[in-house]
């Protein structure tokens, strides 16, 4: 697979000055790669940003602090702009 990766000048120009710049930065991603915890794992299995605040919200939910107000607003703010199913009348 190919991949377009953009670089600031300074360092692509400097990338480019090595004998083989592919394989080094072949070398430099796997490399990093290798640091990331969830190597191997794919993108799709990984939580969203939604449900790891989900999960701090109800394993920590004191951890809210001063955002706590914010969220009742914003909590109260979609319950009246959207429609549940459960709000449908029967």
């Amino acid at each position: 697979m190919k991949l377009t990766i953009s670089f600031p000048d300074d360092v692509a120009k400097n990338v480019c000055r090595l004998q083989n710049p592919d394989d080094f930065v072949r070398r430099a991603v796997v490399k990093a790669l290798e640091q990331e915890p969830r190597l191997g794992e794919p993108a799709d299995a990984r939580d969203s940003k939604w449900a790891r605040l989900v999960q701090r919200i109800e394993s920590e939910p004191t951890s809210l602090g001063d955002y706590y107000d914010q969220f009742k607003k914003d909590l109260a703010e979609l319950r009246r702009d959207f429609r549940f199913r459960h709000d449908e009348p029967e």
